[in-house]
C-alpha cells in the first residue's frame, strides 16, 4: 500500500511542477520585447552606463538575464513579480518614451533610491554579488541622476520660453 501511495504522490508533484511552469501570475514578463540600448536620448557617460547595466538593467529593462532557477515555481513567480514591478516603475529600455516630466521624476526617484541605499535591494545583491554598488558607484549614479535632471529641467524651461515667445507673436 505504501508504494502506490508514494508513486501517486510523486506523480502529483511532477504534474503540479510541470503545470506551475506554465502559470505566470504577472503576465508575459518574459515576452521578448525590443531590448535596445538603455537610456536612449539621455546624456550618460560610459562608466555610469556600465554601472547601470551591471546593477540595474536586469530588473529595470527588457535586457533581463533569466537565471535557471527563474523557470521553477514558486521562485519564478517571485522573480517575475520583482521584474514586473521594477519595469512598471522605471524601464530603462523605454527611456525615450517617457515625457520630460516623467524623466525628471524618475531621475529624482533614482537619486533618492541610491542615496538611501534602497537600490539595488539587498535581497537581490545577496544572490547577485556583482551587482552590489560601492560608495563611489552609488555617488556616481546619484550625481549623474541629479545632473541629468537639471539638464532636462533646462530643456523644459527653454521649450516653455520658446513656446511663449511664439504665442506672443
Amino acid at each position: 500500500m505504501k508504494n502506490p501511495l508514494r508513486t501517486s504522490l510523486v506523480a502529483a508533484v511532477i504534474v503540479l511542477g510541470g503545470v506551475s511552469l506554465l502559470v505566470h501570475p504577472f503576465g508575459a514578463v518574459r515576452a521578448h520585447a525590443l531590448a535596445g540600448p538603455l537610456l536612449t536620448g539621455a546624456v550618460v557617460d560610459a562608466e555610469t552606463l556600465r554601472i547601470l547595466q551591471r546593477s540595474c538593467q536586469n530588473c529595470h529593462s527588457q535586457n533581463t538575464d533569466w537565471p535557471w532557477y527563474s523557470y521553477i515555481a514558486p521562485a519564478s513567480w517571485l522573480i517575475e513579480k520583482d521584474v514586473h514591478d521594477a519595469r512598471s516603475h522605471m524601464n530603462l529600455s523605454g527611456w525615450s518614451q517617457y515625457s520630460l516630466d516623467q524623466k525628471q521624476e524618475l531621475l529624482a526617484d533614482l537619486a533618492a533610491a541610491v542615496r538611501s541605499r534602497q537600490m539595488p535591494p539587498p535581497r537581490y545583491t545577496l544572490m547577485h554579488r556583482n551587482t552590489k554598488l560601492s560608495e563611489r558607484e552609488l555617488d556616481q549614479i546619484y550625481q549623474w541622476a541629479r545632473g541629468e535632471r537639471r539638464r532636462l529641467k533646462s530643456l523644459a524651461t527653454d521649450r516653455g520660453a520658446s513656446a511663449g515667445s511664439v504665442a506672443n507673436q
